[in-house]
């Protein structure tokens, strides 16, 4: 995490400075900068592993990946907005990471597009072949904001709600099949399984035991939450997985059915059993995260209820066209 690897990565637009962060006091800074503009957002303007890798930072704790750069974009001495951007250790390999900026640190498109112009000359310096970056809660200024920079929507998640006093009736599981919590220790391989094999191919592939692992070890986490579809003699074809955000508030982490298990009203059975269970925890509105290019998911989530909220945009640019990396 030393910036003298990369320079200063400094890059200004209009009075916003954006650049590495040089220490422990400033990765303190960073994480009650993020507090507050999540607090005006009403969301978490981070993943939770870039969460987590600046709090185990500024508490002097060695960063769990390398190539790891937080960045703190400033106008007149005040923080008005964050980026972390994971590089690759192979040239040509893709760099990854998030941007958020504070809403109500008026103008914020100038912040926005300081951090991702910082972000691009850190990635291209390093010889990464493409930067994607997520910028929650997205308006239609920010993303125009960020194609002036030469960044493109990859991908957009619709933020998807449901006050639970709205839910339909119960639906029940197909033959055969029962709802049931999981089992630590007993099911591990078998939800993996379910992961791995409802996402392959897509952007969120890639499940393995030991990704499993690391999600279960979140503090989170809650065995009871994640409710699994049994087959018989612990045979999986779906999970919902569950999680409580805050008092009240609760969210559809992840919902997968097996692709041979998909169609006969499985998907159904899982979300209304996941909703009855959040509703028992004393829960009143549910959060989602759907990719809006997934019809079936977007269809069945709507005709329970949920409606849209707001946007998370994935921002990609291609690095490998050889054009001038300057930050300034």
């Amino acid at each position: 995490m030393d910036p003298t690897d990369h320079g200063d990565a400094i890059a200004t637009r209009g009075d916003v400075v954006a650049r590495v962060l040089p220490g422990q006091e400033a990765l303190v800074e960073a994480l009650a900068f993020l507090d507050e503009a999540a607090a005006v957002a009403q969301a978490p303007l981070v993943d939770e592993t870039e969460r987590v890798r600046l709090e185990r930072a500024a508490a002097g704790e060695v960063a769990p990946a390398p190539h790891w750069h937080p960045l703190l974009a400033r106008r007149a001495g005040v923080a008005v907005g964050y980026a972390g951007v994971l590089l690759p250790s192979d040239p040509g390999a893709a760099a990854s990471g998030d941007v958020a900026v504070h809403r109500d640190r008026a103008p914020c498109e100038p912040a926005l597009a300081a951090l991702l112009a910082a972000l691009h000359g850190l990635a291209r310096r390093h010889g990464a072949g493409r930067l994607s970056v997520w910028l929650r809660r997205a308006t239609a200024d920010e993303v125009a904001c960020a194609a002036a920079e030469g960044f493109a929507v990859e991908r957009r998640l619709g933020i998807l709600g449901l006050a639970l006093g709205e839910q339909p009736e119960p639906v029940a599981p197909p033959p055969g099949v029962g709802i049931r919590a999981y089992r630590p220790g007993q099911d591990d391989d078998a939800v993996v399984a379910v992961l791995a094999a409802a996402y392959a191919g897509t952007a969120d592939g890639g499940w393995t035991r030991e990704r499993f692992a690391a999600k279960r070890d979140l503090p989170w986490f809650r065995p009871d939450d994640l409710l699994v579809a049994d087959a018989g003699e612990g045979r999986l074809v779906g999970l919902h997985w569950l999680k409580r955000r805050q008092p009240g508030v609760g969210e559809v982490y992840n919902l997968a059915v097996r692709p041979g298990a998909q169609g006969g009203g499985l998907g159904a059975a899982l979300l209304s059993a996941g909703l009855a269970h959040l509703g028992g925890a004393g829960t009143s509105e549910v959060l989602l995260w759907v990719d809006l290019d997934n019809d079936r998911a977007v269809r069945l989530y709507t005709a329970h209820g949920f409606r849209t909220r707001w946007e998370d945009v994935s921002l990609v640019r291609d690095l490998s066209g050889g054009e001038d990396g300057g930050a300034g």
